[in-house]
């Protein structure tokens, strides 16, 4: 992290309000977390930081009674958007009904009210930066009255939002409107690509100028002390983990790794990928261990020797790898996308064959069949080498922690004051 500590031109010049789209108010995904600690360090740093995020009615409540017993005001004003609960903070809507409505150009009265109310809080709030990665939210504030007095920023997560390449809405959800919204997107104040390989898939397919920032700094940090994770040295675990198993995320490796090794013990956690079909097949081997997606990642780090990032699509970063990383936990790796990024120059890297924006009917990427002996042979060395593993496992740690800490703990922050016209000064 700089050494350098910074204040803004004026203290709290900035009022960013982010519109998140994962479903929930904490889902696994890996850009949601990205977005949440973004408005954390705006917060630390004295700005006002605002979002608004898809929640269910049980979690609303939950979120009101643990912020109530911390002594903090929720700050929640519901309305019912149809059948739908929203609130200043947190938005659920059916996900199908937005896909059909926007594609088609037909708002039905339950999606006009959502864009009234959106439009309502921007008002209310008097932003200086709208932040998001939806196409509504992008159509929406393109022709707000306030459209003036604020800058419009949109985050690539995924390949697939951007609209255009062979991944050009890949993911269900992503780029519903690819004609629509590659007009949009070229009217923004800024496109915050998480990578350098997404900002060159970007240019590369689109001619789309992006600005690339690593994920805020504290994205990374521990969540109780706000330093560096607590190394773990895990050389007597037996585990392998994997999170997310699905196809595009190297599922098949997984299993063909279990089917080398049957006298390894493989763990994987399910997530936002991981659809029944790819449990069953999990399933069908018993040195794989099943659990369900979880909060406290503690508890993966924990308990893992080694974390397999298979990943056979055009990942934008690959967090979790980062996250494993600073604990010191070796990670095995593809090429793909950003996760060289993510390795910071650690071993394993390991070259596969990507997908090519091919799907199956059900969606699915169509993989093709990989070398798995890379693979092999790496796990090997890790998992039956305690003095490899020993030697990685210190090389892991102190690499990431040197990344991390010469990272620009301000950079978004500095961004966003450029956008205004503002410098960020050294304080005295």
């Amino acid at each position: 992290m700089s050494a350098s500590t910074y204040k803004a031109a004026a203290k709290g010049s900035l009022r960013v309000f982010l519109v998140q789209t994962a479903q929930g108010l904490a889902p696994s995904s890996g850009g949601y977390k990205a977005n949440v600690h973004l408005l954390r360090t705006l917060a630390v740093g004295g700005h006002s930081a605002s979002q608004l995020c898809y929640a269910t009615e049980d979690e609303i409540t939950t979120f009101s009674e643990r912020a109530m017993k911390a002594g903090i005001d929720p700050n929640l004003d519901p309305m019912e958007l149809g059948q739908v609960q929203v609130g200043n903070e947190s938005i659920e809507i059916s996900a199908k009904a937005f896909t059909d409505e926007y594609s088609h150009g037909n708002l039905t009265d339950r999606m006009n009210t959502l864009v009234k109310f959106l439009s309502k809080i921007i008002i209310r709030l008097q932003p200086t930066h709208i932040i998001f990665n939806d196409p509504l939210t992008m159509k929406v504030t393109a022709v707000h009255p306030a459209r003036e007095t604020f800058k419009r920023i949109n985050i690539i997560h995924t390949a697939e939002q951007i609209p255009y390449g062979p991944f050009v809405a890949g993911v269900d959800g992503h780029c519903l409107s690819p004609a629509a919204e590659n007009e949009l997107l070229r009217d923004l104040d800024g496109i915050w690509a998480v990578s350098k390989a997404v900002k060159d898939y970007a240019w590369t397919y689109g001619k789309l100028e992006t600005t690339f920032l690593v994920h805020p700094i504290s994205t990374y940090l521990d969540s109780v002390t706000g330093g560096l994770p607590r190394v773990r040295n895990n050389v007597d675990k037996t585990e392998v983990g994997m999170i997310n198993p699905c196809p595009h995320k190297g599922l098949s490796i997984l299993l063909a790794l279990a089917q080398r090794f049957p006298q390894m013990d493989f763990v994987v956690w399910k997530s936002w990928g991981s659809r029944p079909e790819h449990i069953a097949q999990l399933e069908a081997f018993p040195n794989i261990k099943i659990e369900q997606t979880t909060r406290n990642t503690d508890e993966i780090w924990d308990r893992i020797k080694v974390l397999l990032a298979p990943s056979l699509w055009h990942e934008a970063w690959g967090i979790v790898v980062t996250e494993a990383q600073l604990r010191g936990i070796p990670v095995i790796a593809s090429n793909a996308g950003g996760l060289p990024e993510a390795k910071i120059g650690l071993p394993y890297c390991i070259p596969v064959k990507e997908v090519t924006g091919e799907r199956h009917p059900n969606g699915d990427y169509v993989v093709a069949d990989q070398d798995i002996a890379p693979w092999a042979d790496a796990l090997t060395k890790v998992m039956g080498n305690k003095e490899e593993y020993n030697a990685l496992q210190a090389l892991t740690a102190d690499t990431a922690a040197a990344w991390l800490n010469q990272l620009d703990s301000h950079a978004h922050e500095r961004w966003f004051c450029e956008m205004l016209g503002l410098e960020l000064e050294a304080a005295e």
